[in-house]
């Protein structure tokens, strides 16, 4: 106790650089990009199977008679195969088991992440992260890839719920907007990330070197995590107020006395009940606050059926169908450089997520969702013609338009808009169950598409551009505009 007290009378006597608690300070920024990373692993994870699908997997009739090829290269010599027996169904399986992960990690992630603290979450989703890579890349069977792509799923699933909690939480005032987007954007760079590293390496004996990627960016992540500080809310909501302060003090700078001022705050704050860090709500069915109770509570069922479409339809659009196989969608046509177009795809998907994280929070919801909705449908349409058409050049110029008109709003909108139209009690419960819809939309796309593909071909874009067309019409009748609306829950809802 003596040490404590003495290091605390220390600080409080060293003169810093005044506080600026508007300023991003090379600590702060340090701490943001470090999260960010975790970002980065869930884009990579995302996309890491769309190029070397085809290399990585091969038919039982292509197996000679001797049994499975093997690697002919220095991992050859180790028992790595060369491909791995998968039909369509499978690869959509070993695809979209990634969601079935992402599902448990997010549903789990805020109450781990309340008991343990934000840093010691991230650095067990890490180590889960390597373990789960590692299976991937030593994988020789269908049943290893799934397991792989589950712990994979569970970690990214849980740390995309744990980062923005972590950067709302150390964010300065003004900068919360800003930074919150760079989860979004982290995520496209790690698609982006995946495909440049597909670039070199997708044949039949360097793809495994794709999936160890993975594996270095979590180690890396893991390592750079030991020089973050914990959240100096998460601390004090836990009692550790000198904890708090030095937190504090180092990610803002200035003097300990000023992290103190800002300290005191917050307990004000916490006294007065309003809750400092994200609250966790129960797991039990039976719960007061639990997601049954939500579900039949009819008082939320015009936000619920809004959150229900959007969540959902938004992978019903057919985004991850891009994301997750694109480059099998444009090989049809153009399968020299399919790798090359798919890399650029993600880079404009990367550029429009950063134009629209300045602008979004400065525009109408309303009426960008639905401009996005039915542009994603004309474009969505002219993709299905192209490709059953054999029109190459069409396809490569609409799959650019399709994904910076998805990027600019039905993209980030719906996970705006299902906080803003629900009761201020039962924002954390929309915010999980949206989750777990699009964890279950994406599951869905990720599974069915290969096949689906294979029977109807550019088909099954019209489709989607049918089911954008929908929601586009669903949008304009059931939707309230939320933007700076300061209304109660009823009057947000009075007219619809």
């Amino acid at each position: 106790m003596n040490r404590i007290l003495s290091s605390t009378s220390l600080l409080s006597n060293v003169s810093l650089p005044r506080q600026n608690k508007n300023k991003l300070t090379k600590a702060l920024f340090y701490a943001i990009i470090v999260a960010s990373i975790g970002s980065i692993q869930f884009g990579y994870h995302l996309s890491e199977l769309n190029a070397p699908q085809q290399v990585l997997s091969c038919s039982e009739f292509d197996i000679p008679m001797e049994g499975y090829p093997y690697d002919r290269t220095w991992l050859g010599k180790r028992g790595y195969k060369q491909c791995i027996p998968l039909n369509d169904e499978q690869i959509g399986i070993v695809t979209s088991f990634f969601c079935i992960g992402g599902i448990l990690g997010s549903y789990f992630a805020t109450s781990f992440a309340n008991i343990y603290g934000r840093k010691f979450s991230s650095l067990m989703n890490c180590t889960l992260n390597i373990v789960g890579s590692l299976i991937i890349f030593n994988s020789n069977t269908y049943k290893s890839l799934i397991i792989g792509r589950v712990l994979v799923g569970i970690s990214c699933g849980a740390l995309i719920v744990t980062i923005p909690l972590f950067i709302k939480e150390v964010a300065p005032n003004g900068w919360e907007g800003l930074l919150g987007s760079m989860t979004q954007i982290c995520i496209r760079l790690g698609v982006l990330l995946t495909q440049g590293v597909a670039l070199p390496l997708t044949d039949s004996y360097r793809w495994r070197w794709i999936l160890f990627g993975s594996v270095l960016i979590a180690v890396l992540n893991l390592f750079m995590w030991f020089k973050v500080d914990e959240s100096p809310k998460w601390l004090l909501a836990h009692g550790r107020v000198v904890d708090a302060k030095l937190s504090l003090c180092k990610l803002r700078g200035g003097t300990f006395d000023e992290a103190a001022q800002e300290v005191q705050k917050w307990q004000q704050q916490i006294e007065s009940g309003n809750p400092l860090i994200e609250p966790t709500t129960t797991n039990s069915i039976s719960g007061s606050n639990s997601l049954w109770k939500y579900l039949r509570d009819e008082s939320n069922t015009k936000s619920r059926n809004v959150i229900t479409v959007l969540l959902f339809g938004q992978q019903f659009c057919g985004i991850n169908a891009i994301v997750l196989y694109g480059t099998k969608i444009i090989s049809q046509l153009y399968p020299q450089h399919a790798i090359r177009i798919n890399f650029f795809i993600s880079m404009v998907n990367v550029l429009v997520t950063i134009s629209v994280s300045l602008l979004i929070h400065s525009l109408s919801r309303k009426p960008l969702l639905m401009t996005s909705t039915i542009l994603v449908s004309i474009t969505a349409f002219i993709m299905g013609v192209a490709i059953n058409y054999n029109k190459m050049n069409l396809l490569i110029v609409f799959s650019f338009i399709y994904m910076g008109v998805f990027t600019m709003g039905l993209n980030p909108l719906p996970f705006i808009i299902m906080r803003e139209i629900s009761r201020p009690q039962d924002m954390i419960l929309a915010q999980r169950y949206g989750t777990i819809c699009n964890w279950i939309g994406t599951f869905i796309v990720a599974y069915t598409f290969p096949i689906i593909h294979d029977i109807l071909s550019g088909y099954v874009f019209i489709i989607f551009a049918v089911i954008a067309c929908l929601i586009s019409a669903f949008i304009w009748k059931m939707v309230p505009e939320t933007k700076n609306r300061v209304a109660s829950y009823n009057q947000i809802w009075a007219d619809h």
